[in-house]
């Protein structure tokens, strides 16, 4: 290859056809070689595949990386990126900081998706109020095309608002 922007290009061509690890050696000589214009587009390409390899730590420095370039055009989706490796990685503050950076961004164009990752994690943490809030917000999203999900999830956390409810009626009268 005579240049470093093939590498990019081959390693897109290799992240399409779910070839992950060959897509980040491909970005990885595309960084080594230095002379990519599209440095941050490599890195954010790169976090995905990683993320794709459940290499999730990895991944989070790869957007970290793409988010030091002031001009990138889509930092909300770096960020997303991130906080969906945070989340995977158990590190759900950190995740929902993420979460809520991308949301500060007027141009982010998936912050339905946002919003339900959120809820996710108020579901972790058993915050189920604040999870129905983030589903909530998420169907207003008129981009956002995954309401089965969101109806599922919003299920599960009014499930579990009345399970710890009928709990705590039970012992205040055993105990009452």
């Amino acid at each position: 290859m005579k240049c470093s922007t093939n590498y990019f290009e081959k390693g897109n061509e290799l992240l399409s056809q779910k070839k992950y690890a060959e897509a980040v050696q491909c970005y990885e000589k595309d960084v080594k070689n230095g002379r990519s214009i599209n440095r941050s587009k490599v890195m954010f390409n790169m976090g995905i595949a990683y993320n794709y390899l459940g290499k999730y730590k990895k991944a989070v420095k790869c957007y970290e990386e793409a988010l030091k370039d002031k001009n990138y055009p889509s930092p909300y989706k770096a960020l997303n990126n991130m906080g969906n490796s945070y989340y995977r990685l158990g590190q759900y503050n950190k995740a929902l900081e993420c979460y809520e950076n991308a949301l500060s961004f007027e141009n982010n164009a998936s912050q339905g998706n946002t919003w339900f990752n959120m809820g996710l994690i108020y579901n972790q943490l058993k915050q189920y109020d604040k999870a129905i809030k983030c589903y909530e917000k998420a169907m207003e999203d008129k981009n956002y095309i995954s309401l089965p999900n969101i109806w599922n999830e919003l299920t599960r956390a009014y499930n579990k608002i009345n399970q710890v409810a009928t709990k705590q009626m039970s012992l205040q009268k055993a105990t009452g």
